[in-house]
This record gives C-alpha cells, sequence and structure tokens, in this order.
C-alpha cells in the first residue's frame, strides 16, 4: 500500500482488490454501489470515492491503460521517456545528478522507524539493495516522520522530521559519514557547494517557541571541514510548517510552506538572494520573495530543468466538498535576469491531466533536467520520465 498527503488529508490507495474494490462489498456490482438503491448518482458510490472511478475497482478494470502513463493523458510539448517499476518498500527518492543517474531511498518500518538508506541502483534499472548503505537513530517518539532524500553526488543527506535528525552519507568513503541531530526538520535540496534545510530552533510549531524562533532555511555548507550551518533566510509569520525545497538547474530555490488554512505557499527565490546571504551571513526575508501563482492549490512540485512542476488539485466533485481530485501536472518555466536578482513565472503548459481517477500521481522527482513521475495504477507502481520535446 502506498500513501500521500493532500492538503493536509491522507488518502491511500491499493492496487489489489480488497474490501474497496472489484466484487467487494463496497464498490463494483455489490449492494452499496453499481445498480444498488444507495447509489447510482450519491456520493459513495458512481465517480465517488468509494467505487466505480478509482484504479483498483468498477470502472477502471477494463479501461485501456498505456503501459507508461496508465489513462493519464500526455499533453503537446512532452514525451513520455523510459519507465521503471518501483520496488516494493520504497520511500522517498533522491537522485543523482548525472550524467549517469544513481537513485537512493528511504526504507521504513513505519514512520516512526527504524529507517534505513538504500541502494536503488541506477536509472532505469531499478532494485532495492540486498542490504542497507546506513540505518538512522531512531528516537523514542510519535512525531518521528521522515521526509526527504536529496544527494548532490558526493553525498546523500535524507531527514527524520522531529526530534530532527539528519544523515549525512559519504558516497565515496561510507566511513565517514555522520548524523547532524536538529530540534527539527522537514524539508531539503541541494546547491553548489551545500545542502538547504528548513529547521526551527525550538519547538515542533510556531507557536511553540518564543518570538523570533520561527522556521528558517539554513545553508548547511558542504565546501568547508567541518560541515558548518549557516541561516540563509527566515520565513513569512504565516507559515506553518515548510513542505519542500526545490532547486531549478539554473539555481532558483523554490521553498514551499503550509500557510495558517493548510494551502501550499511557493515563494521563488533568485540565485542572488542564497549567493549574497551565504557570503554576508546576513539572512533575507522569504516574504520578499515572489508568490508562484499556479493557478489551482497545489498538492505536489518538483524542480524541471529551468523550471518547476506542480501537481495541481481540481474543485472538489459535486457530491462532497471534501473529495478531492487532481486535474494535472503542468510545467512553469522560471526566466532568471538582472545578474540573478530577479526570478520570474512564465505562463503554465500542461504536461498531463487526469480524465478520471484510474491512475493516480504519488510522487515527483528531478532526474537531471527532466522529470519523474511515480505514477500507480491496476498495474502497479513506477516511475515515467518526462521530456520536453525537441
Amino acid at each position: 500500500m502506498r500513501r500521500w498527503t493532500l492538503c493536509g488529508l491522507t488518502a491511500a490507495f491499493a492496487s489489489d482488490a480488497g474490501t474497496d474494490a472489484g466484487m467487494a462489498f463496497d464498490a463494483g456490482t455489490a449492494f452499496d454501489a453499481g445498480t444498488a438503491t444507495d447509489a447510482g448518482t450519491t456520493s459513495d458510490a458512481g465517480t465517488g470515492i468509494d467505487a466505480g472511478w478509482d484504479y483498483d475497482a468498477g470502472f477502471c478494470l477494463p479501461a485501456p491503460h498505456d503501459p507508461k502513463l496508465g489513462t493519464l493523458q500526455l499533453q503537446p510539448g512532452f514525451v513520455a521517456a523510459e519507465s521503471a517499476p518501483l520496488p516494493e518498500w520504497t520511500g522517498p527518492l533522491g537522485v543523482t545528478p548525472g550524467p549517469t543517474y544513481s537513485l537512493y531511498t528511504l526504507v521504513s518500518a513505519d514512520f516512526r522507524g527504524p529507517h534505513a538508506l538504500y541502494s536503488l541502483g541506477t536509472w532505469p534499472q531499478l532494485s532495492l539493495g540486498v542490504a542497507p548503505l546506513l540505518n538512522l537513530p531512531t528516537a523514542d517518539s510519535f512525531n518521528q516522520k521522515i521526509d526527504f532524500v536529496e544527494t548532490d553526488g558526493q553525498r546523500i543527506i535524507a531527514g527524520v522530521n522531529y526530534p530532527g535528525t539528519l544523515l549525512v552519507y559519504d558516497i565515496a568513503t561510507p566511513a565517514a559519514s555522520t548524523f547532524i541531530p536538529l530540534k527539527n526538520l522537514t524539508a531539503a535540496g541541494a546547491i553548489p557547494g551545500a545542502f538547504l534545510l528548513t529547521t526551527r530552533p525550538l519547538g515542533n510549531y510556531p507557536w511553540e517557541g518564543e518570538a523570533g524562533e520561527r522556521e528558517t532555511l539554513v545553508a548547511l555548507r558542504t565546501d568547508t571541514v567541518p560541515l558548518a550551518q549557516t541561516t540563509v533566510a527566515t520565513f513569512p509569520s504565516e507559515n506553518r510548517r515548510s513542505f519542500s525545497i526545490s532547486v531549478s538547474t539554473h539555481g532558483v530555490v523554490l521553498v514551499t510552506y503550509y500557510d495558517p488554512s493548510f494551502n501550499l505557499v511557493t515563494r521563488v527565490v533568485a540565485p542572488a538572494a542564497i549567493t549574497q546571504a551565504m557570503t554576508s551571513g546576513i539572512p533575507f526575508s522569504l516574504a520578499d520573495a515572489p508568490v508562484l501563482d499556479a493557478g489551482a492549490p497545489v498538492a505536489r512540485l518538483a524542480r524541471h530543468g529551468e523550471g518547476v512542476s506542480v501537481l495541481r488539485i481540481g474543485p472538489p466533485g459535486p457530491n462532497s466538498p471534501y473529495v478531492f481530485d487532481y486535474s494535472d501536472v503542468s510545467r512553469f518555466a522560471i526566466s532568471v535576469t538582472n545578474a540573478g536578482a530577479t526570478a520570474t513565472a512564465g505562463a503554465r503548459h500542461p504536461i498531463v491531466v487526469f480524465p478520471d481517477r484510474c491512475t493516480q500521481v504519488f510522487d515527483m522527482t528531478a532526474i537531471g533536467s527532466d522529470l519523474l513521475l511515480g505514477v500507480q495504477d491496476k498495474n502497479g507502481s513506477r516511475l515515467v520520465r518526462i521530456q520536453q520535446a525537441p
């Protein structure tokens, strides 16, 4: 079973038919769906969340599925290149810069651990390593949660949220690997000479700390011995928890966080702002960076060459204000001007659209200048490499 979070709501879909699929009691032709007296146009059947249109039930089983994209509809300007089945137990992914792309993941027993870093091999020949590269220490904390894996090609970092523990794995010299304790750790990205981390000095939420101790963006310098930390930016007061950090191939940093309504907000940070803060040691305010307007709520985002791709959420269905479907994955090119001091997002270009709920996107990860979509449907879980058309 694979789980993902959609604006604070967790959805779970199983690739095999069980009590929520096929001929089972809440789907297909059984008594509460299909032609039964409590189905049809009601919220618990037909096109509702527990029957009909889910990829493991009703409509989806006989529907034609492309071997790569399933029922997702590819849009002009993009091609679906190679794809690879995703090994069982794969967690968050980290991909080396290339030109040979090695993949790494964290395998977790559950959100409290234990957690272990594994190799997934080289794209597109993926398989889970027979033994972990390194085990993360497990604290006695109910809130512990894995959030990311990142790599610059020399090191791999992986993070446990709270209490924060950062694993720094040295690929060439595993004995030089280390663990860095942090009070809180939620997101990371890689830039030349450093990893960017979001952390908070005190508490797991802003209201648990004193004034001035909100979440910050920190650079973990890899060009120094030992590794050194420099505060790069402060978050605006609307931040409730950071969600992700994505770094474009031309150095634009996209910092995404939850606002008080738990909507995702993405700030577009120009390269010069990061460089200046690392050089001077004086952090800037993320409130001064422009907001990416995706035109709809966003569930995920990832670097995509000199731009960013986002998984957008459509409006709720007519039968329930609480059921949200994905509408599309779209790319925004980002231009950099004024000697790196200004970054501007361009128009939206759809990559794939969701005609139904039969195929879902559960992950998005950069691979070089391309995008890896984690796709799941009746044919299982796989990664699909999306490239811009020549």
